[in-house]
């Protein structure tokens, strides 16, 4: 009788040890998905701010470009370029540009609020889950702990 209340005694502890190393694993698990997570982030955030420098340097250069073509068209015509229609033109050039401009930041912003929610929504799903998991671990002990108790009992 004594063996198999100590047998009974050694197999909830056992089994204990093992439902609370396995939660612990599971919440190493998840904390280094998060980790992963959050990097990831980070680098889509660097990748889309490096897209729109990119495009904002390229699209500067272009209007350098079509500008100086347009003010070396007019000096070979003899106009001005800083006053009348060279003007006007040179400015359009700039306000479609900077026009340009706005819309690209604008998309760019919205990339990036798109992944500030998506990593967001998986923080707080780990989140959720860590919880989860710490609940189960007290259940586990406060299990084993009854079983124990019954045990010893019997």
């Amino acid at each position: 009788m004594e063996a198999a209340a100590a047998a009974s005694v050694i197999t909830n502890l056992a089994s204990t040890y093992f439902s609370l190393d396995n939660l612990r694993m599971q919440k190493k698990a998840t904390k280094a998905a998060n980790k992963a997570e959050n990097y990831q982030a980070k680098l889509n955030q660097q990748n889309i701010e490096n897209t729109l420098a990119e495009h904002q340097r390229k699209s500067r250069n272009l209007l350098a470009q079509q500008q100086s073509a347009y003010r070396a068209k007019l000096g070979a015509s003899n106009l001005s370029q800083s006053s009348g229609s060279g003007q006007v033109v040179l400015n359009t050039m700039q306000k479609e540009h900077d026009m340009e401009d706005k819309y690209v930041q604008g998309q760019a912003n919205i990339s990036l609020e798109a992944l500030k929610n998506s990593i967001e929504r998986i923080n707080t799903q780990n989140l959720l889950r860590l919880k989860m998991l710490t609940n189960d671990q007290g259940m586990a002990v406060t299990n084993s702990i009854s079983n124990l108790s019954r045990s010893m009992i019997e």
